[in-house]
């Protein structure tokens, strides 16, 4: 086998090379904490200090990665304010089978069916405004608004009228 000279030598190489790594690794260590804790970019509000600003008051430096992240945000809320845009069309159609069909489709509670002429047309004949405010406020078994509480006024107008026109 080894013997105990080689066993030395070998147990001292080791623990060199570790601690060199360790050093080694510190030194990166602390530089990718100071990468990580350095301020991307600033805020600042009108009549107060900016925030990211160094020690003095002096904005800080620009770096690649700030000017990336700031990019990168913009890019974002592009999007997402693209995807949140209301639509400039109410689907009348999709709205009714998200939030009336299981009801009006099937005539549960009580609910005047879709395609039933003359129950819609009793209830049109209370006057448009007299069934608004049953879809608004609910009525018997009918939740408020229809359950369609991303409808305005509006929407709901114009599914009662898509409805009792079918």
């Amino acid at each position: 086998m080894h013997s105990t000279g080689t066993k030395s030598y070998l147990r001292l190489s080791l623990v060199g090379s570790a601690l060199a790594l360790i050093l080694s690794s510190g030194a990166v260590l602390a530089q990718s904490v100071e990468d990580n804790l350095r301020p991307v970019g600033q805020v600042c509000l009108a009549d107060q200090p900016c925030v990211g600003t160094a020690r003095n008051g002096a904005a800080s430096e620009s770096s690649p990665v700030a000017e990336t992240a700031t990019a990168a945000v913009e890019d974002v809320a592009e999007e997402v304010a693209e995807a949140v845009a209301p639509a400039s069309e109410f689907d009348v159609q999709a709205a009714y089978q998200m939030s009336c069909f299981a009801c009006h489709g099937t005539g549960a509670a009580g609910a005047p069916k879709l395609g039933d002429a003359a129950v819609w047309e009793e209830r049109m004949a209370k006057g448009m405004d007299a069934v608004m405010a049953n879809v608004i406020n609910g009525l018997n078994a009918m939740p408020a608004r229809g359950l369609c509480f991303n409808c305005t006024d509006d929407n709901l107008r114009t599914l009662v009228e898509y409805m009792a026109a079918q």
